[in-house]
């Protein structure tokens, strides 16, 4: 009769531990279908992004100078294979170039390839409002410069000579009469012509000091990027490889490049005021450091913009409201591993929480013998709901080598795998 008590007990414990396991399993289940992250063992970069995501704002953050070159070259493929116009900025990422280069995706502007010029394409609008908008805190030139550079337009025309940067940054202003006179005597320019040249340097002459000024500041600060003579090479300006729809690659050398960075940008304006379309990577590129490009990257406009970073909170200077635009822009945003805990944290706040069952077991059990031999259990289970993190900080700051969280910012959907 015990042996059969010792039966019935063991039983009991066996259908509440089965009730139990089966209610754990569901909560499980529960708990996966509302942190909505989906693992894979491994997905191809061109899977991950295929050349449909070719006009697609993509944040990329974390890992080192590989994984992130890895994921550069396929967007970089992808406007290559669409003829999408890409313009990219970097900071002296030689390997950034080689992809380029032994892509042959488009042209490198660098100290290895002085390929750029500034004005290539433009028109005389275009130069005096770009010359104009350059840093213009410190030059202060006055809209009567306008007719100073049209001087020189007009002088390079009439020779058949294109206005290139090249022209401008090695221009006489303190002579321009002289010029004026000089094309007047070699008959490439008729008498009224040279009076109306003359009229316009009486009205923009006080800003010749600016303006000398201005070009060779310029020219100083990206001789080593700038082709010095473009009639011996192909030249090519932002706005020329937009229009032509080409990639084009600057090495910017530094973050504190300010003028270099302004004629980008003023560059930028000038093919989206024609009406182009474009993509803009910056390749870890401190925004801070300029606000010109920082405004240009958090503006709404009808370009995309790929920010790449080892750590894009850092690259925000830290300030909450410029990482929150950042990444409020994107389409997609790709994580590596982070080393700093600040960034982990920011990253898993911004993915957000969801609402998980907590299960926690406070179980006391054992047999017992009174006038029958059984078994007492006091199952101690308490359920709770409570709200985590969908990716915990120390989960992005453990990430392996090609390990990455993508998380799409339409549809909130997450995927936790390794690229390939």
């Amino acid at each position: 009769m015990s042996g059969n008590s010792s039966g019935g007990g063991c039983l009991l414990w066996m259908i509440d531990s089965s009730s139990a396991r089966r209610r754990n399993k569901k909560i499980m289940k529960y708990n996966q279908n509302e942190r909505g992250v989906d693992t894979y063992q491994s997905i191809n970069v061109g899977s991950l992004l295929p050349v449909s995501t070719y006009q697609d704002s993509i944040i990329v953050s974390g890992g080192d100078q590989g994984e992130r070159a890895g994921i550069c070259e396929q967007l970089i493929r992808n406007a290559y294979n669409m003829s999408h116009p890409m313009i990219i900025l970097h900071t002296a990422n030689g390997q950034l170039e080689n992809v380029i280069a032994g892509n042959r995706f488009g042209a490198i502007a660098s100290d290895r390839s002085k390929v750029f010029d500034a004005f290539a394409d433009f028109s005389l609008n275009e130069i005096s409002q770009t010359v104009m908008d350059t840093c213009k805190s410190r030059y202060d030139i006055k809209p009567s410069g306008r007719y100073i550079l049209q001087i020189v337009y007009d002088l390079l025309v009439s020779r058949g000579l294109p206005p290139y940067f090249s022209a401008y940054a090695s221009c006489p202003y303190f002579k321009l009469y002289e010029q004026i006179e000089n094309h007047f005597d070699a008959r490439v320019m008729s008498r009224d012509d040279a009076d109306r040249l003359n009229s316009l340097l009486l009205t923009g002459q006080a800003e010749c000091p600016k303006i000398d000024t201005f070009f060779s500041d310029v020219k100083a600060q990206i001789a080593y990027l700038s082709a010095p003579d473009p009639k011996k090479v192909s030249v090519v300006s932002v706005l020329s490889a937009i229009k032509n729809n080409q990639v084009l690659c600057i090495d910017l050398r530094s973050s504190a490049n300010a003028i270099l960075i302004e004629l980008v940008v003023n560059s930028l304006v000038a093919a989206m005021n024609r009406g182009y379309g474009f993509s803009l990577l910056i390749d870890d590129v401190a925004l801070t450091n300029n606000d010109m490009l920082k405004n240009a990257v958090l503006q709404t406009t009808n370009h995309q913009k790929i920010i790449v970073s080892k750590d894009l909170y850092a690259l925000a200077g830290g300030k909450e409201d410029v990482f929150n635009a950042l990444i409020g822009g994107a389409v997609k945003t790709i994580l590596f591993s982070h080393s700093s805990n600040v960034s982990c944290e920011k990253w898993s706040k911004y993915i957000g929480e969801y609402d998980k069952i907590d299960v926690s077991h406070n179980r006391n059990s054992g047999f017992h013998q009174s006038s029958r031999l059984g078994y007492n259990t006091n199952d101690g289970q308490t359920e709770t709901m409570k709200r985590e993190h969908r990716i915990k900080p120390e989960q992005i700051n453990r990430l392996q080598r090609n390990e990455a969280i993508i998380y799409d910012h339409s549809t909130g959907s997450l995927i936790h795998t390794v690229i390939t």
